[in-house]
């Protein structure tokens, strides 16, 4: 058996035990709200409705308190079937939680009812929940950001593992990856050297003044989110969207089947924003060239480049050098280190 299906299936018999003996019901209603984007006439927003998990965490927490505060990330206890309104711009959608405890709002209207919106590049949504199986009739409010780009001269995606976080995935059978992940908080998970400076250029772009949106997509499960978005924070990365999906293991993604979440995702962003040009980055440790290959080749002309960060696999690299080495009309870069992507935006004229 995989060791991500055993995970999984470990996982959902561990949260019918808990269940049954109802530990965790008596804790306070918590939403995960997650940076959702869009356009005037389309908001793409999801969240999920949990139990408190009284993670607290700084930056000078030891071993056990990162251990500590991990397994209760990963132990959540979901509130399915919440009744959960969220407000944006003049329109109320009303939602009920699924068996994970997620809602999900990808919403398209007439550009004549579309909200009533300031020009700003960041928005804010309401998020109401109403009423829980277990509580009743509850009136908790949190807020979720969106993002709405109007004035970019392009976009970026980029992953996550391998590609701005050293989470070593490459690593046999990822022990070192589920290491990472279970014994660090974000203050001790490292970011690769120069990684900020270029992505905060390919955010300002050619006069430094610009605001590109990022986008981050990754296979880690949302139980990560609020570590990821303080690593971001942290190493001083551009805040964005960061598109993460239900328990998984990191980078579950083979190259054989690629077309799976991080894929989806792609084409999400990329087809959100069907003007605009895109710089997408990732990794060769994992199927990212694919998946970026194949949304160019969906798109053509729209995708400036593609930069690839080799994780200094030999073979991995052979076989990204392989993948691009008949393609002429793709801009793919296999690059060292983040000087060196830089130098090639500079030279393009999209940076600084």
């Amino acid at each position: 058996m995989p060791l991500t299906k055993l995970s999984k299936d470990l996982h959902r018999e561990w949260d019918n035990l808990v269940d049954r003996l109802r530990w965790g019901h008596d804790k306070p209603i918590d939403v995960a709200n997650y940076i959702g984007f869009g356009r005037p006439d389309f908001l793409y927003l999801t969240g999920r409705v949990l139990r408190d998990r009284g993670i607290a965490r700084n930056e000078r927490d030891q071993l056990w308190h990162n251990i500590v505060n991990n397994f209760k990330r990963f132990n959540s206890r979901e509130i399915n079937d919440a009744k959960v309104e969220i407000t944006w711009g003049g329109h109320t959608f009303e939602r009920t939680t699924d068996s994970e405890g997620y809602f999900y709002i990808e919403h398209a209207c007439d550009p004549d009812e579309a909200p009533k919106l300031d020009d700003e590049l960041w928005q804010e949504a309401t998020v109401r929940v109403i009423e829980t199986p277990l509580d009743g009739r509850v009136d908790y409010v949190s807020h979720s950001d969106v993002i709405l780009p109007r004035e970019a001269e392009f976009g970026i995606i980029s992953d996550i593992d391998d590609t701005i976080l050293k989470t070593d995935v490459t690593s046999r059978f990822k022990l070192k990856a589920m290491m990472h992940t279970l014994l660090k908080n974000a203050s001790n998970r490292r970011a690769f050297e120069g990684v900020s400076d270029f992505y905060l250029a390919l955010q300002g772009g050619p006069d430094a003044e610009g605001f590109n949106p990022f986008f981050y997509v990754s296979n880690s499960p949302w139980n990560l989110y609020d570590l990821l978005l303080d690593f971001l924070h942290i190493n001083h990365l551009p805040r964005g969207p960061i598109m993460l999906r239900d328990f998984g293991l990191p980078a579950e993604d083979t190259v054989t089947s690629y077309k799976t979440h991080k894929a989806d995702m792609v084409d999400k962003i990329l087809s959100t924003y069907p003007h605009l040009p895109f710089i997408l980055l990732g990794d060769s440790g994992e199927a990212d060239t694919d998946i970026y290959l194949e949304a160019a080749r969906n798109n053509p002309e729209r995708i400036l480049c593609i930069y690839i960060r080799d994780v200094q696999h030999e073979l991995r690299a052979q076989r990204i050098e392989d993948l691009i080495e008949d393609i002429s009309n793709i801009n793919v870069k296999l690059v060292g280190s983040y000087e060196e992507a830089a130098a090639h935006a500079r030279m393009e004229g999209w940076i600084q």
